[in-house]
């Protein structure tokens, strides 16, 4: 019978590891101190945030689109982002004020008129732009090329208040550190085994961007939607414990060899 990611979630946190979301990603930093296969974090990433949003109280919402177009009365310029809740597929949508026609002549076309469908542009004034530095996704060198962009947006795991049916209020990127997972969870480490787990060097812990491993910084608190009655939150940082090695390298060990060792490991 296949383990659930509730189950992986408690036996991972049980034995040690490392693992909160941090900024709409997985991070993972076993006990054993083997790295963790790309391909591991790829099948388990969504399944494990979505499982630690769940007992967090939030939704956990994945992006699927985007839409430009003039809203209200006043048909203000709008970019629609639509998002899809990964617990239940119900339907999220978020809109962000932007210009959507020239605001200068050019060869393209004269000041006024629409922009090219599905482009728009913004300042560092926009809402949009602080949505956007939230993600730490690169921000283009030009302000008016987001459209080339906005799928970048798809590899990160996002929250929100759904106030008004339907529509997000403060989107942003999913987090929630370790100490809160081994609350939810009721995991109680030995004192010296919460500490390992409680500090993490920068250098050490592993997350999955684009299906590779890097580097990251400390993991933000979360902050939960406020009608569901949860209220997790902290900044504790993670800390990998000691191994002294395996018998075949981890960067040349199949999936099956990984967890054969990390079992060991344990």
């Amino acid at each position: 019978m296949a383990e659930s990611a509730r189950e992986l979630l408690q036996r991972l946190l049980a034995r040690g590891d490392g693992i909160a979301v941090d900024g709409g990603r997985l991070t993972l930093a076993p006990a054993s101190g083997h790295p963790v296969p790309a391909e591991w974090l790829s099948e388990h990433e969504r399944p494990l945030i979505t499982e630690a949003a769940r007992l967090a109280g939030v939704e956990p919402l994945e992006y699927v689109s985007y839409s430009v177009g003039n809203y209200g009365p006043s048909k203000r310029g709008g970019v629609s982002l639509q998002f899809r809740n990964l617990t239940d597929g119900s339907e999220r949508y978020s809109v962000f004020n932007v210009e959507t026609r020239r605001n200068r002549t050019t060869k393209h076309g004269k000041k006024g008129s629409p922009l090219p469908a599905g482009q728009f542009r913004i300042t560092t004034r926009f809402k949009f732009y602080g949505f956007w530095l939230s993600t730490g996704l690169p921000v283009p060198r030009r302000l008016s090329a987001f459209h080339d962009y906005m799928g970048k947006l798809a590899g990160l795991v996002f929250t929100g208040t759904a106030a008004d049916g339907e529509r997000l209020s403060d989107v942003r990127p999913l987090s929630l550190c370790n100490a809160d997972l081994l609350e939810l969870m009721g995991v109680n480490l030995p004192d010296n085994s919460r500490t390992s787990a409680g500090q993490l060097p920068d250098n050490s812990r592993t997350k999955l961007p684009d299906k590779e491993i890097q580097q990251t910084q400390q993991p933000r608190g979360i902050q939960p939607i406020q009608t569901t009655g949860e209220k997790k939150h902290g900044n504790t940082v993670i800390r990998e414990r000691g191994y002294k090695g395996t018998p075949i390298p981890p960067q040349e060990q199949t999936n099956e060899e990984w967890l054969a060792c990390y079992e060991r490991a344990g």
